[in-house]
């Protein structure tokens, strides 16, 4: 009788695994997760940041502090006006401009003073 016992078990599990197994087969599968992933906030760059950071880093230059230099910056291009020093001094401004965040291009109108030995010969 043990066996056959056994055998009853085994049989009405399978009879319930058969009955089981097609339903579990036709559910759909979960939907899979979806993940938003956030943007690191950056600041927003306009053009009157721009032109503020640069003053400001030029300012901190002894060399050109006294320079007479307009900055202005339009959709990321700075315009440099004015009369610097020496070619030096020309040079660390264009540097300061360069490593300035969101400066696309520039545009270098800096001229040296007349008397400089640097300066380009009047005709």
């Amino acid at each position: 009788m043990r066996g056959k016992g056994w055998m009853k078990v085994l049989v009405g599990a399978g009879t319930m695994l058969g009955a089981v197994a097609p339903a579990v087969a036709q559910t759909p599968p979960p939907p899979s997760a979806t993940y938003v992933v956030e943007a690191e906030a950056r600041p927003v760059i306009t053009d009157a940041s721009i032109t503020a950071d640069i003053t400001v880093r030029l300012e901190n230059l002894v060399m050109l502090r006294n320079a007479q230099l307009t900055i202005s910056t339009k959709h990321g291009v700075v315009t440099l006006v004015g009369m610097v020093p020496t070619d030096f001094a020309r040079m660390e401004a264009l540097q300061v401009a360069k490593t300035t965040p969101g400066v696309i291009m520039i545009d270098d109108m800096m001229r040296l003073p007349v008397g400089s030995p640097a300066a380009p010969l009047p005709n």
